[in-house]
């Protein structure tokens, strides 16, 4: 088949993987094509498909949906994750908002906040009765919603890691900074546990006062450095920033930071750290091994809701690039 990917009749976007036993697990977020492209958001759920080789799927259907109690704190969609093994039992961390929680314009769900399900075959999930596991409201880091420029709080897209030198389990997340200019807030959460399901939150691991939103962030590592990606939008960047970059311009798609530890301060490893830029038309990607033990690079491809001109790879799954390395580490994708 070796062509892009979506579950038939739906719309695919944000996506995470997980690798066992020669296959590769994928779920991602999905909503049926009788929603726009926009709408899609507010009805989203989590598809589940597998592959030996990160080009040809098979679709296993929907493992999580929102609540249908409209008091619960996973009652509108079910939006970004990741999914992680420990002590033999998986656990899929995902982002979620409470139709209960409605702003004065009528935007439902305006706090974003995290929760954990877990899985003994990865197919049947279930939710943590103390749900959620991470929030941010009344934290001395980070923005919460009465200081928001947009009157949202900022909590999603949780990407979960093991520091084996520790056995401290780090949480990267999408979030913004309580201090800086109101539209430059931008920043990347952190917080650890020991057990997956007690957090303890920390400073932004990354907090550049760059951007709006630093979305979906996700870790790989490469000669001994932390390679933390994450996704912004052309119109995000400051203009301090827009000033600091000429001759080059914004750009929508994947950027990268790096770092020695899991528990460093992650910054740009040169002036361009784009990995995948507008003219690539993908956003939120993810690194993995392939079955050939290189780095890959994987997204989804963007449409009407990002900018961009409908094609037939929007909102769906793309196929897997190569990911090259400079001497110094720099990253790039193989033409």
């Amino acid at each position: 088949m070796n062509k892009t990917y979506a579950p038939c009749g739906y719309f695919l976007w944000d996506f995470w993987l997980f690798a066992e036993a020669g296959k590769y697990h994928l779920y991602h977020l999905q909503a049926p094509l009788k929603q726009d492209a926009h709408s899609r958001h507010s009805a989203a759920s989590v598809g589940y498909a597998v592959s030996e080789n990160l080009r040809d799927w098979q679709p296993r259907g929907t493992v999580l949906e929102a609540s249908e109690n409209p008091a619960d704190w996973d009652s509108v969609s079910i939006w970004t994750g990741c999914t992680i093994k420990k002590d033999g039992r998986y656990y899929m961390f995902y982002t979620s908002r409470c139709r209960q929680e409605v702003l004065e314009n009528g935007y439902m769900g305006h706090t974003q906040r995290i929760g954990v399900a877990w899985s003994e075959d990865l197919k049947l999930w279930h939710k943590y009765e103390y749900n959620p596991v991470l929030s941010v409201g009344g934290s001395e880091y980070y923005e919460n919603q009465a200081e928001a420029y947009n009157r949202h709080e900022g909590c999603r897209d949780p990407f979960v890691i093991l520091d084996e030198t520790g056995g401290t389990y780090y949480m990267f997340f999408t979030a913004r900074d309580k201090r800086g200019e109101p539209r430059s807030r931008g920043c990347i959460g952190r917080a650890r546990s020991k057990d997956l399901l007690n957090w303890e939150l920390l400073p932004p691991a990354a907090s550049p006062h760059t951007f709006v939103d630093m979305e979906v962030p996700t870790l790989h590592r490469h000669q001994g450095k932390w390679y933390l990606l994450f996704a912004v939008k052309k119109d995000w960047y400051s203009p301090a920033h827009q000033q600091a970059i000429l001759p080059a311009k914004p750009q929508t798609g994947e950027l990268y930071l790096v770092a020695d530890r899991l528990d460093g301060q992650f910054e740009p490893m040169a002036t361009d750290n784009v990995i995948s830029g507008t003219a690539d038309g993908l956003y939120t990607g993810r690194i993995v091994k392939d079955t050939k033990e290189q780095d890959v690079f994987l997204a989804w491809g963007v449409g009407p809701d990002e900018g961009f001109a409908a094609t037939e790879a929007s909102y769906r799954l793309s196929l897997p690039r190569r990911v090259l390395y400079d001497e110094q580490g720099k990253m790039m994708l193989e033409k």
